[in-house]
């Protein structure tokens, strides 16, 4: 009986080593009935993973069928193979801030010179955007009134990208992993914003109506409504009162 209960178990409950990459696809490959979270095989072999690494060299804590169930079986670490840790959004609660894939995605990673990437120059913008709707561009009707933005200017250097697509030409190494050294050839920062991330010019280059953080935004704001409101209180008023003048008798 022991020995058919050993046997039974051997065949079910499988080690860490008995998981290989293939029984993970099988799992979890799109169009499998075995597990709600799927992922495209196809996209993943396209990615600068797909032959550098197998599955438990990233998911480390899926060491048997207990992984199903069992809490943080899913966590990735990506600071084991690669020297940045991730430290964008730094100061923000832990549990919400960005995570390597929130930017990197999670199977279909590609090289930042890859058209395909999130990361890449031309997609840079759309990926950003997803958490800094307004500092991409998308201000609301308060911040855009008192807005000053420098979309571009010419520069000698024609191999750079100089406009306000290109984030991480300001925001360098700080702002995107949390390191100091700069990740990219991009030299906005150099005269835009310092890699501790302090403005070197004054007021902002991403305005925003905050009475909190950016108080003379808000200010401005304010301001401007007043003035519109004027406007167009004014405008009525002349309307309304050129309307109800009496015409004036003709003289003979």
């Amino acid at each position: 009986m022991r020995f058919n209960l050993a046997i039974l178990l051997l065949f079910t409950v499988k080690s860490a080593a008995a998981y290989t990459s293939q029984d993970c696809i099988d799992c979890h490959k799109i169009g499998s009935s075995e597990s709600a979270l799927q992922i495209s095989i196809v996209e993943f072999n396209a990615s600068i993973h797909g032959e550098e690494a197998a599955c438990r060299d990233c998911h480390t804590s899926v060491e048997n069928q207990d992984h199903v169930t069992a809490p943080g079986s899913r966590g990735v670490e990506c600071s084991s193979c690669h020297e940045q840790e991730n430290r964008h959004g730094w100061g923000s609660n832990s549990g919400t801030r960005p995570q390597c894939y929130s930017c990197h995605t999670r199977h279909g990673m590609r090289s930042k010179d890859d058209p395909l990437s999130p990361v890449h120059s031309q997609r840079l913008k759309e990926t950003c955007q997803s958490c800094h709707p307004r500092e991409c561009g998308q201000t609301d009707y308060l911040s855009w009134l008192p807005s000053l933005q420098v979309a571009s200017h010419n520069k000698q250097d024609f191999s750079q990208v100089f406009n306000r697509a290109n984030c991480l030409g300001c925001h360098q190494g700080k702002a995107a992993h949390g390191m100091q050294e700069p990740i990219t050839d991009q030299t906005c920062f150099a005269c835009h914003l310092t890699l501790d991330g302090q403005n070197k010019l004054l007021g902002y280059i991403h305005s925003k109506a905050d009475a909190r953080h950016q108080p003379g935004v808000m200010a401005a704001a304010a301001v401007y409504q007043v003035i519109l409101g004027v406007l167009v209180l004014g405008g009525i008023a002349f309307f309304i009162r050129s309307l109800s003048r009496k015409p004036q008798p003709r003289s003979l």
